[in-house]
């Protein structure tokens, strides 16, 4: 009655495959929460040096060299949020395939198990048949033995 073992096999095959596919979105979800993170930690870190900028403008104490290095520090921290900003993107996008991976394989992993399920209904049911008929047969030679035995003793 069990499944076959190619069946099984498959089955099994499909089941790591799957779950492979799952661990690499939950390492890409990560990899985009760190993503994310680092954005913020930028945003927060230019925001910062304009407040910065802005109390040193309002004590009068901001120089053009002064200004001129921020400036520069700005535009370092704003490529650097373009850049994680972009690979956010990329990671999102890689996300969504990996996800639509995963449910292709959840998807093709319950084909299989419904091949299993079919093949599990029919040996019952041949196991059945197969009992039935053997239980016919019994009967059939009791029937048998019991006329033989009742024709000799009408002898």
């Amino acid at each position: 009655m069990a499944t076959p073992f190619r069946l099984a096999r498959v089955l099994r095959l499909r089941e790591q495959m799957r779950r492979f596919r799952t661990h690499e979105a939950e390492q890409l979800v990560a990899r985009l929460v760190a993503e994310r993170r680092e954005v913020a930690a930028l945003v927060a870190e230019r925001e910062r040096l304009g407040a910065l900028e802005a109390e040193a403008a309002r004590a009068g104490t901001l120089t053009p060299d002064g200004l001129q290095v921020g400036r520069a520090y700005d535009a370092a921290l704003a490529s650097a949020e373009a850049v994680r900003t972009a690979e956010i993107v990329r990671l999102g996008h890689a996300l969504d395939a990996k996800r639509a991976e995963v449910l292709r394989a959840r998807q093709e992993e319950e084909k299989y198990l419904r091949l299993a399920e079919v093949h599990r209904q029919r040996v019952l049911e041949e196991e059945a048949h197969e009992f039935d008929r053997t239980l016919d047969e019994i009967a059939v030679d009791r029937h048998r033995r019991n006329r033989k035995e009742q024709g000799h003793g009408q002898v």
